[in-house]
Order: C-alpha cells, then sequence, then structure tokens
C-alpha cells in the first residue's frame, strides 16, 4: 500500500513541470500561438489513444507493473527527443511519444486505486490527493529554487525526467499480482442489450465531463503562456501550486461526501461547473496577480470536487468487470479529447482575439455542461448498475 502512495506521489511531480512548462518550451521553440495550441493538440490526441491502445494490452497480458515501467521508460525518451531543436516532424513525434505513454499511466494507477480500495471513493481520494501532494510539493520547491529556468528548455526537461526516475523506482519494489488463467472452453456472448455494461447516466456523464474539460483546457493549455506574456509573471510553479494546494483539501472532502452519501457525483460536477465558470471569467476581467490567485484558489472545486465526482461516476456506472476500460475512456474521450479541442480553438481565439475573449468564450462550456447537470439531474441520480 506504500509502495502505491509513493507511485501517485511521483507521478504528479511528473506532470508538475509537463502540465505548466510545456506550452512555454513550444513557444521557446519559435512556433506561434496558432501553432502552440496545434502542438497541443497533437499532443493531446496521442494522450487519448494511448490508454486505450495501453490499456487493452493491460488487459489481454495482466503485466501491469512491466507495461509502467515500459511505458515510462519510452515517455522519457520521447522528453529526450523533445529537447532538441530541430524540423516541426521531430518536434510532433517526441511530442506523440511522451503524451502516448505518459497519459497511459493515469488511468493505470486509477484503476489499481479504485480495485484495491473496491470503489471506497474516501479511500480513492486520500491516494488520489497524495499524488496532488506531490504536485505541490515539488512544484513549491521548483519555485523556492527558481527552476527550471523558462527561457532554457534543456532545463525544463531535465526536471521531467528526474520526475520520471522518481516514479520509475517505487513501482520497480512493485509485486504483479498473477491474474487468474482464462479458461480454455469458448466463452459464450452476452448481447450488451442483454447485459449492458454501462448505463445511460455513464454516457450523459461523460458529456459533462467533457464539457467541464473543454472550458478548463483554456487553462492547462494557455494560463502559463497568459502569466509570462500579459502579466509578466515568471512564477509558473508558485502559480500552479496555489492550485493545487487549494485542490488538496477540497479533494478529501468530496471523497467523504459521496462515500457517507451526503452528496451524488451530479451535484459535485454541478459545483465544479459553476466554479469554472467563475474562474475564467475573472481571469478574463481581473487580468492582475490579485485576479490569478484568486483564480487558481477556485481550482479548489474546479477540479477538488470534479475528478472524486468523475471517478466515482465511472465506478458506479460502469460494471467492475469493464472499470478499466470506463476509465480509459473516462481520460481518453472525458478529458482527452476535449484538450484536444480546447489546445486548439485556444490557439486560434488567441492568435486572432487575445486573451479576455478566449477565456470569456471558455467559460460557455462551463455553463453548459451546468444546465446539462439540471437537464438530467433526475436521470444522474437512478440507483447505479454497479454497487460500491
Amino acid at each position: 500500500m506504500l509502495q502505491l502512495y509513493i507511485s501517485f506521489f511521483f507521478l504528479y511531480s511528473i506532470f508538475a513541470v509537463i502540465n505548466p512548462f510545456l506550452q512555454v518550451l513550444l513557444r521557446n521553440s519559435g512556433y506561434s500561438y496558432e501553432a502552440v495550441g496545434i502542438l497541443l493538440a497533437i499532443f493531446e490526441i496521442a494522450g487519448i489513444v494511448g490508454p486505450l491502445v495501453v490499456g487493452r494490452i493491460v488487459g489481454k497480458t495482466g503485466r501491469l507493473k512491466d507495461t509502467i515501467l515500459v511505458s515510462t521508460a519510452a515517455a522519457s525518451l520521447g522528453l529526450i527527443l523533445l529537447v532538441r531543436s530541430g524540423p516541426v516532424w521531430l518536434t510532433i513525434v517526441a511530442l506523440a511519444i511522451s503524451a502516448f505513454f505518459l497519459r497511459s499511466l493515469l488511468p493505470l494507477l486509477d484503476t489499481v486505486a479504485t480495485n484495491r480500495f473496491n470503489g471506497d471513493a474516501q479511500k480513492y481520494s486520500y491516494i488520489r490527493s497524495f499524488g496532488t501532494l506531490g504536485f505541490v510539493v515539488f512544484s513549491l520547491a521548483f519555485a523556492a529554487l527558481g527552476i527550471p529556468v523558462v527561457s532554457d528548455n534543456s532545463s525544463i526537461i531535465r526536471y521531467a525526467l528526474m520526475g520520471c526516475l522518481l516514479f520509475f523506482l517505487p513501482v520497480l519494489s512493485w509485486k504483479e499480482v498473477p491474474q487468474p488463467k482464462k479458461s480454455k472452453e469458448p466463452v459464450k456472448r452476452v448481447p450488451f442489450s442483454v447485459d449492458p455494461w454501462f448505463d445511460s447516466a455513464f454516457v450523459i456523464g461523460l458529456v459533462i465531463i467533457a464539457l467541464n474539460r473543454l472550458s478548463m483546457s483554456a487553462i492547462s493549455s494557455f494560463l502559463s503562456l497568459y502569466l509570462v506574456e500579459e502579466l509578466h509573471i515568471d512564477a509558473i510553479s508558485l502559480i500552479n501550486a496555489l492550485a493545487a494546494g487549494a485542490e488538496l483539501l477540497f479533494m478529501v472532502f468530496a471523497g467523504y461526501l459521496i462515500q457517507k452519501k451526503k452528496v451524488l457525483p451530479v451535484f459535485l460536477l454541478l459545483i465544479s461547473g459553476l466554479g469554472m465558470v467563475l474562474r475564467l471569467l475573472i481571469y478574463a476581467h481581473f487580468p492582475s496577480l490579485a485576479g490569478v490567485v484568486v483564480g487558481q484558489l477556485l481550482h479548489s472545486v474546479g477540479f477538488g470536487f470534479f475528478h472524486p465526482a468523475a471517478i466515482q461516476l465511472v465506478a458506479r456506472r460502469v460494471k467492475r468487470s469493464h472499470r478499466a476500460l470506463g476509465m480509459s475512456m473516462y481520460i481518453s474521450l472525458g478529458t482527452g479529447l476535449p484538450s484536444v479541442l480546447g489546445a486548439t480553438l485556444g490557439g486560434i481565439l488567441t492568435e486572432g482575439f487575445g486573451y479576455k475573449v478566449m477565456f470569456e468564450s471558455f467559460s460557455v462550456f462551463s455553463m453548459l455542461s451546468v444546465l446539462l447537470c439540471l437537464v438530467f439531474w433526475k436521470k444522474m441520480r437512478t440507483p447505479a448498475i454497479e454497487e460500491v
């Protein structure tokens, strides 16, 4: 169990570098806002395909530990290629390799945790918050030490590779859990209409999640550039640590509320959507350090409430036999695909109209997610297909 906590902690140390600095790295390489948006979209596309492919491989082989180790090593190779200046095709290849394998690690660890705790939302939120703690600790350390150097791509990649190594080492000590041998007798396939492995609330929930994450993509793709170029603030790690720190307690609180049946996931998704609307409008209309601080604190409900609710929606609305696939669909279709669209659209809007219009436009998607929560409120409160 301790090994799993440590693994979550160090996995998110990688994203403490990648999330805030990747967009800056691409700008350092001389790409325009529009080009940055397209390249980030390619990164997200690879991040959609990766979890689905790698999840299927694990499902067939049962070799979870080996797959995670290989994925970490392959992601490191992609990052090494990314630091090298060269033609755009090399940048695309490097981004695709990095995203394909890095993003695959997220649903694999989430699946291990939810299965280990038998879908207990409160216990899951504890271990997931340890990942957030890793993000916060490393972000604060980077801010205090003034690393990585914002204008130096090799510095950025160096610290991302350090995160990969720190994650790789504890996974080495995992004990591979043997998978039950499959029967050689032919399996009688039951039609989905007779025995469905997910319900309609899962589909509606994915749409709500996707709209929420589409609005979030404006922040994940362009907030660092907004800080550096619009507000002339270089403390990227510190600003991101502020958001992650705000998320920490709210994530644990959300897990407690869900597990004690105080609220259903749809209620927290609604609150998250409202928080995202307010956050984006603050960035648009209060372009200052104070505005950024308030906006980052709203990450507490924007993601702190959102992620446990989304994980629990998958656990409740997808049968345990297909939970790994359900988690991969959440990562790929619920967050990855919206990030692709958001990165591309955000680059076009920023290039043509500036940050203010871009942030305002993306707030609309969060409002749509709130409206869907209200419209399908009764449907989202129906009995779950899988009791957890």
